[in-house]
């Protein structure tokens, strides 16, 4: 009975179980796929073009990818397209090519595990006020200070 009133059939007669698991499979892919990802994002350490675009589609609330440490700019890319908060604290560094791309997303997003970053992309994430990192604020208090001298 439960089943029949809480369950959900699937494509090919499948029945959802009651933990979202059938649901997380029709969403990202049988065993063995190379789309398939893990229920806890968190625990996702490499991230494809594939699996980004599909966690794009379909993820709704808060994605949470704080297993990565790194990302390619194709990735961050399809990431920026995400429309939700996004924690990203598990990257170490963010090269210029990511940062302009993480830049580009509308909604927050928290880099808060970056321990090296160049300054063209630390300038490039500084211009969305979204994208929240470590110093972020002892950087605005740099970039905001007039010159004394009057240069």
């Amino acid at each position: 009975m439960f089943c029949a009133l809480f369950g959900a059939t699937l494509t090919g007669g499948e029945t959802m179980a009651t933990d979202g698991a059938g649901l997380w499979q029709s969403l990202f892919g049988r065993t063995g796929s190379k789309a398939a990802l893990p229920r806890d994002t968190n625990n996702v350490k490499v991230l494809g073009v594939e699996q980004a675009t599909k966690l794009v589609k379909t993820h709704t609330g808060v994605l949470q990818l704080n297993g990565l440490t790194s990302i390619t700019p194709t990735v961050a890319g399809v990431l920026a397209r995400y429309k939700g908060v996004i924690f990203l604290n598990g990257l170490l560094s963010v090269p210029v090519q990511v940062a302009t791309r993480l830049a580009r997303h509308r909604g927050p997003i928290y880099l808060g595990g970056i321990q090296e970053i160049t300054e063209d992309a630390r300038q490039t994430l500084h211009e969305n006020t979204n994208v929240h990192y470590r110093d972020r604020e002892s950087y605005e208090g740099s970039v905001n200070m007039s010159d004394p001298d009057g240069m």
